[in-house]
């Protein structure tokens, strides 16, 4: 080596060869890089659900679940497309699931209960009983506890473990349709009374409200450590800066009821609205970059995959699957 080294071009060959190796690398990590990029396009339609497919979650690489206005709630293996399993036990629709890191999968439905499942067996292991009205929303804190949003206008805080109700927070007038915990460990809530609430968790008490809106908020999605997305029945959607309690920004392109919401790993948002179409938002630009439109109805539910694909729930009773 020291002779090579003291050899001028030897040593030039060497280090044109080791650039040459830096740059090839960095080709190959771009090209991979651009092969998991979102390109929009519908690979799989998922079939089995006897009526409109509300809401997703998505429970290993392989498999997601799906919860129905048929009363059910189906395990999917992705990749094959096909219903492994069919989870029964509410008596009205569903309106919302969430994985625990347990593995258990939580449900909440329109006949006012939650429901904890063992998903491996198939089985209700726990029936969380409080909410008057529908339960249209879950979120987990950090802690391992539950915070339930219902049309009855409360959220509830709940022990898993146990069960119990730990905390009700009160406020909003109107049904909560949407929940997001921020950074801070605080609570975010939309309402059907037109505003977000902001949650302070150890009193329980609200400590900002924002009545800017003149809808009804269906969406929540948190934009940074910052920054709140708010869709409503108004068609647009709102980046809302917590902080200062103000809107920094409105996306317009929608032409029906923006009911969700999810942030893809490039930082680009995708929305899904009742006029049957997502679109995938650049942020930063304010403008749409792409509308996804083979749907035949409503998009009720988005859920990000572990490939970096998309599968959204629709009014037609399907699930469709994006990369």
């Amino acid at each position: 080596m020291e002779q090579a080294w003291s050899n001028p071009l030897m040593r030039d060959n060497l280090l044109v060869k080791e650039e040459q190796r830096n740059e090839e690398e960095k080709e190959l990590e771009t090209s991979k890089m651009e092969g998991l990029r979102f390109s929009g396009n519908c690979v799989k339609t998922l079939k089995g659900h006897n009526a409109g497919v509300f809401c997703l979650e998505l429970l290993s690489i392989e498999e997601l679940a799906s919860g129905s206005f048929d009363g059910t709630i189906k395990i999917w293996n992705i990749k094959a497309g096909t219903c492994v399993n069919t989870l029964r036990g509410h008596t009205e629709y569903i309106c919302c699931l969430k994985l625990l890191s347990t593995g258990e999968l939580v449900s909440g439905s329109s006949d006012k209960t939650i429901k904890i499942w063992d998903i491996k067996v198939g089985t209700c292991v726990k029936t969380l009983k409080g909410h008057t009205q529908d339960v249209t929303s879950f979120e987990l804190f950090p802690t391992g506890k539950l915070a339930s949003a219902s049309w009855d206008g409360k959220i509830r805080i709940w022990d898993l473990k146990t069960g119990a109700c730990l905390k009700t927070l009160h406020g909003h007038p109107g049904g909560v349709h949407c929940l997001k915990v921020l950074p801070t460990g605080w609570l975010a809530s939309g309402s059907l009374d037109k505003t977000v609430r902001i949650w302070e968790m150890t009193n329980g008490i609200c400590i900002k409200t924002l009545r800017r809106d003149i809808s009804s908020i269906f969406s929540l999605e948190l934009l940074n450590k910052d920054e709140v997305v708010i869709g409503s029945t108004d068609k647009t959607i709102k980046i809302w800066e917590v902080k200062s309690g103000t809107y920094v920004k409105i996306l317009s392109g929608h032409t029906d009821t923006v009911c969700c919401l999810q942030l893809l790993y490039t930082g680009e948002l995708i929305s899904g609205s009742w006029d049957n179409t997502i679109k995938i938002w650049d942020v930063k630009n304010g403008i749409c970059v792409k509308t996804l439109q083979e749907h035949s109805g409503a998009v009720c539910g988005l859920q990000m995959l572990s490939n970096d694909g998309l599968a959204s729930s629709l009014e037609d009773k399907t699930i469709k699957i994006w990369t």
